[in-house]
């Protein structure tokens, strides 16, 4: 069973032996009041029964852009946000994910990561609101050389759209790959052109690489003067990282060295890494290992990247290799997701924070299940009938 809307049962709260609270994993009782945890466990009311299964904060996923896949699951095959973000939504309740930074591209490139694209998706979010069952929220990752498009993410930031800002810097990369025939066809699809016309997009975008560092502080301080947390994309050494750091950059994401991660935690940045990298035990690009930066206390914060199974998977598995317990396993994908981010109503199950929280099953070891996930206080999502039981009639039983 899947839903998006289940509040006909006016859930007082939710029940458990293995809830994860601020004292770590133990028997708990928590009340649910307009969205939130309560600051006392209801004394009467229906009340979800998670027995043995864990109860633990939603998975908050602040970079995440899995859903370009669902937009155009082949190159050149797109498909309407409409109904993508729909699939979407329940990609993320299936695998934990309450609150989703959807990583949206702006860039010099075009199509998929092009500024039709974005409004689309903004679009789809503000129509598709009423209807979706976690919480979407769109992280701006916008390239450094994409000059034309500094005032238009400004204007989208005033206007409340923007919850992140990643400042990226993918040209010079691409800029090696241009003989690379294979890689430019990927290119050149992704930005629906031919070949020719995506080198000579990257060409115009080079042109006036001078404006680049000053267009950038342009646009962190108007992301700072919106109340935004700023990331830096791909630092690929520790200057890079200072100077995004003086400027308001608080957050180092997929930094390429261990020094670069080093230094930022040294500056009290969050630092960023996949959690799809977890689960390989490598990273794709070859940057750092992220097992190892969590060990070496590293590594803040775990983000789907571009798989969404991937934060609850990576979490069981860093316990599974003795890195960590659980609920410093869990942080990395929820508390410290949020406080990156700037949410302080969420990402712990405690009195005055948001009411998102999920149900897992781990009695396979290495695969766990979401059964059930609940976002604002209502079950959004569960792959078997709740039990519920009355606290009235627990506390007479008890007595």
């Amino acid at each position: 069973m899947q839903t998006t809307n289940q509040n006909q049962t006016a859930l007082r709260g939710i029940t458990g032996r293995r809830v994860l609270g601020a004292a770590g994993i133990a028997p708990a009782t928590l009340g649910f009041a307009q969205g939130n945890v309560a600051p006392q466990a209801p004394d009467s009311g229906p009340c979800i029964d998670a027995g043995n299964l864990l109860v633990l904060p939603g998975i908050v996923d602040i970079h995440g852009d899995a859903f370009e896949r669902s937009v155009m699951p082949r190159p050149g095959v797109s498909f309407p946000y409409g109904p993508a973000l729909l699939d979407v939504d329940r990609q993320l309740l299936a695998h934990g994910i309450t609150t989703e930074f959807h990583g949206v591209t702006l860039s010099w490139e075009g199509g998929l990561r092009g500024e039709a694209y974005a409004l689309r998706m903004f679009e789809a979010l503000a129509q598709l609101q009423p209807v979706l069952g976690a919480s979407h929220k769109v992280h701006l990752r916008f390239e450094a050389y994409h000059l034309a498009g500094v005032d238009t993410a400004i204007q989208w930031m005033q206007e409340g759209r923007v919850s992140l800002l990643a400042i990226n810097d993918h040209l010079p990369t691409m800029a090696r790959r241009m003989n690379d025939d294979r890689k430019l066809a990927q290119y050149a699809e992704r930005a629906e052109c031919e070949m020719e016309a995506f080198r000579s997009r990257l060409r115009a975008a080079s042109r006036h690489a001078q404006d680049v560092p000053a267009e950038m502080t342009r646009l962190i301080a108007a992301a700072r003067a919106a109340h935004l947390p700023v990331a830096s994309h791909d630092d690929p050494d520790a200057a890079t990282r200072q100077h995004y750091h003086r400027h308001g950059c608080g957050i180092a994401e997929f930094p390429l060295t261990v020094e670069v991660a080093a230094l930022a935690r040294q500056l009290g940045d969050e630092t960023v890494f996949g959690a799809p990298n977890v689960l390989r035990g490598k990273s794709h690009t070859g940057a750092p290992n992220a097992t190892e930066m969590i060990a070496a206390g590293l590594c803040t914060v775990l983000a789907s990247d571009y798989y969404y199974p991937a934060p609850l998977q990576a979490a069981f598995r860093l316990v599974q290799l003795g890195i960590c317990d659980l609920p410093a396993a869990w942080h990395l994908v929820s508390r410290n997701p949020a406080r990156a981010a700037g949410l302080r109503d969420r990402g712990l199950l405690m009195p005055g924070m948001r009411a998102d929280a999920i149900l897992v099953d781990d009695s396979e070891p290495g695969l766990p299940r979401v059964c059930a996930a609940i976002v604002n206080g209502e079950v959004r999502h569960a792959t078997m009938a709740l039990p519920t039981i009355d606290l009235a009639d627990r506390a007479s039983l008890a007595a």
